[in-house]
């Protein structure tokens, strides 16, 4: 039998209305208790039971109460007998109910892409809502190969007909495909390499460098940054126009999914050019597109984060260049009053004397009076002092160029007007980027409230003895790069085009005005923001004050005021002992195998039950062209079989070295095939 709903459930699902009593009247015994269950169990789960095993305990008993026979008397009723049969077709005529014919599959599924073609891609997703639809048109679930089929053309219509959205949207772009196609062809209109099919072998092989040269800047697309350095700053900014060349229109993805985007751009990164010359003109397109689409976003944000790093790593440089100064040239000096008081005495006995014939003497020579200044130096004050110096030097003299190339590709905005001197800033130094002298010039307008600190004004203005002040053009921009790297980290001032960087507006969906109801219903939040600021601050005084009432009651817990360890000890717990069922897993595994590494039992049930099969991948070059649905992007499933497969890897070739037959071989033989032989 199957599990109790419980009263709630057994009422609202197994409770008989007045007509549905009525088409029992002339049903007695079992046949009246199996027509009752057979009904409400089709309004409950949209389907007919199978087997009395299907049927949850509870639900018959509260069924057999209201149609006055014996719950026990469904043991008497046959569910796959002819009158069953006949008490299903009788219930079908009377429910509306019916059994999916071809028609119906047909509507299931042009149903089913109207709902999916956007946003949605995965199959137990589009299986939900394929249950939905067959319960709202009171229809009987088909066969699961029926219902496999179903789906799977649910998915190629879907993606079918997002690609053709999209394909039209990239083909009203002028010069669009064009550009496109020259990623994957040498030949930008593709002629050569479709019409001929074979290389060229005329010359000196110029078209196979083309194809080279092809794919070497889809290659560059596809690879990620390097390490935090001026080289991997230049070669992303080179990167991104390189993807901005191309011109994706801004909209071309506007009302598909993430997740159907990240598919397409899933499927042209795993594909090598040869690979994406073979697909229709309108599915490479579109493939290519959503690879730049999205690379573009990722090579903005990684920009934005290069920053933040550059600018961090110029600060770390300079605090470790001159930690590494002050340490070299520090020397503590041990009683210094007792010093001075030698010096004092020294200087009054013998005031007409020289100070290096009467002081040096009495200090203890010159070297204790140069490690005394040293000493001095080496404030607060004095540290920050030269750390700046060393920053703005580290800046002016490698970093600003690239620094500069960054804005030129970079657009920054910012919402809020409070940051508006920071982003004039930006705008003043990007104006007079190519300008080489050493200060800011004169009429202008500088902003330094809000952009340069107050420990750096010494540094970048300039007090000359005659005429007015000046301002240091290096210091500057290095205070305004400071000053942009803590807006960016704070989402004050945002990157356009970027995804983590984006605006923080952009962070809420699109139809989230129409919508607001329901999305804060599935985040379970209240719409008043005066209830969810006393729910939190409820919440957050409950779980502050949980210690104060609950840890002086706790028998492991003792708080005194004295004590050598600290106001708070803990008795340590004895430990618990082992599991049975792990340590019968263990002894069981030790029987079987003895001393086999665990890694080595995965191996085998990988090579015995095929399970790295079960993880699809990526996509399916077939699936557009051979009626298959396309692949469905599965990230996660991907990474973990390229780690199954390395950690094979690793074990057959710590086997190979291995004398003799190892233990694996014997208690566990290899099963893997031969290789065929090549005739």
């Amino acid at each position: 039998m199957g599990r109790d709903l419980g009263p709630d459930g057994v009422v609202e699902h197994f409770t008989l209305s007045g007509d549905e009593v009525d088409w029992l009247r002339n049903k007695t015994g079992a046949t009246r208790l199996g027509f009752a269950v057979q009904l409400k169990f089709l309004t409950w789960r949209g389907r007919f039971p199978k087997m009395r095993l299907e049927l949850p305990p509870d639900a018959v008993e509260h069924v057999a109460k209201q149609v006055g026979v014996a719950a026990s008397e469904l043991g008497f009723y046959d569910f796959t007998s002819r009158a069953a049969k006949r008490h299903r077709s009788e219930l079908r005529d009377l429910t509306g109910w019916h059994e999916c014919s071809l028609t119906d599959q047909v509507k299931l599924i042009s149903q089913l892409v109207d709902v999916i073609w956007h946003d949605e891609r995965r199959e137990e997703q589009v299986r939900a809502e394929l249950g939905r639809q067959m319960r709202a048109d009171l229809i009987e679930p088909p066969t699961v190969a029926q219902v496999d089929a179903i789906i799977r053309s649910a998915l190629h219509q879907a993606d079918e007909r997002a690609v053709a959205g999209v394909a039209a949207r990239l083909a009203r772009k002028e010069d669009c495909p064009r550009r496109l196609d020259a990623l994957v062809f040498s030949d930008p209109t593709g002629d050569s390499a479709q019409d001929t099919g074979t290389e060229s072998v005329d010359g000196d092989g110029g078209g196979s460098d083309d194809e080279d040269d092809v794919e070497s800047v889809l290659a560059d697309v596809k690879s990620h940054p390097g390490n935090v350095s001026l080289n991997s700053l230049l070669d992303e900014i080179s990167k991104l126009k390189q993807v901005r060349a191309v011109g994706i229109p801004a909209k071309a993805f506007t009302g598909i999914g993430v997740q159907v985007v990240g598919a397409w751009r899933a499927r042209a990164s795993a594909a090598s050019p040869s690979h994406l010359r073979r697909f229709d003109d309108p599915v490479r397109h579109v493939l290519l597109a959503a690879l730049l689409f999205q690379r573009q976003r990722e090579i903005t944000d990684t920009l934005v984060e290069l920053l933040n790093s550059t600018v961090h790593r110029i600060n770390a440089r300079a605090e470790k260049k001159v930690t590494e100064a002050f340490v070299a040239e520090f020397t503590k000096v041990r009683g210094k009053a007792g010093l001075l008081g030698k010096i004092a005495a020294a200087s009054l006995a013998a005031p007409e004397g020289s100070v290096r014939s009467v002081v040096y003497p009495a200090a203890g020579g010159e070297k204790t009076l140069k490690d005394l200044v040293a000493e001095m130096k080496a404030t607060n004050a004095e540290f920050a002092r030269s750390k700046r110096g060393v920053f703005k030097s580290s800046y002016s003299n490698h970093y600003r160029s690239g620094l500069m190339k960054l804005l030129e590709v970079l657009d920054f905005r910012s919402s809020n007007d409070q940051h508006k001197p920071v982003m004039d800033a930006l705008k003043f130094i990007e104006r007079h980027k190519v300008s080489s002298t050493t200060y800011l010039p004169l009429g202008e307008t500088i902003p330094l409230d809000g952009v340069v600190r107050k420990d750096w004004m010494e540094f970048a203005i300039f007090t000359p003895d005659k005429g007015p002040k000046r301002i240091m053009r290096t210091v500057y921009e290095a205070c305004v790069f400071q000053a942009l790297r803590d807006r960016l980290r704070c989402k004050e001032i945002w990157v356009v085009g970027a995804d983590k960087w984006r605006s923080p507006d952009d962070d809420l969906p699109d139809d989230f005005e129409m919508r607001r109801a329901e999305y804060y219903e599935k985040l379970n939040k209240p719409r008043d923001a005066k209830l969810f600021t006393a729910q939190l601050q409820s919440e957050m005084r409950a779980e502050l004050g949980a210690p104060d009432t609950k840890l002086p009651k706790l028998p492991w817990v003792t708080i005194s005021a004295k004590h050598r360890g600290g106001a708070i000890k803990f008795t340590e717990p004895e430990p618990q002992k082992e599991p049975k069922n792990l340590r019968k897993l263990k002894k069981a595994i030790r029987k079987k195998w003895g001393t086999v590494a665990l890694i080595d039992i995965l191996k085998e049930a990988a090579l015995r039950t095929g399970m790295l099969k079960a993880l699809a991948p990526v996509g399916t070059r077939g699936g557009d062209r051979r009626g298959q649905a396309p692949g469905t992007p599965t990230p996660d499933r991907l990474r973990i079989r390229h780690q199954l497969r390395d950690q094979l890897r690793r074990l057959r070739r710590a086997q190979a070295h291995r004398r003799g037959t190892s233990l694996h071989r014997t208690a566990l033989p290899d099963r893997r095939r031969p290789k065929s032989r090549r005739r």
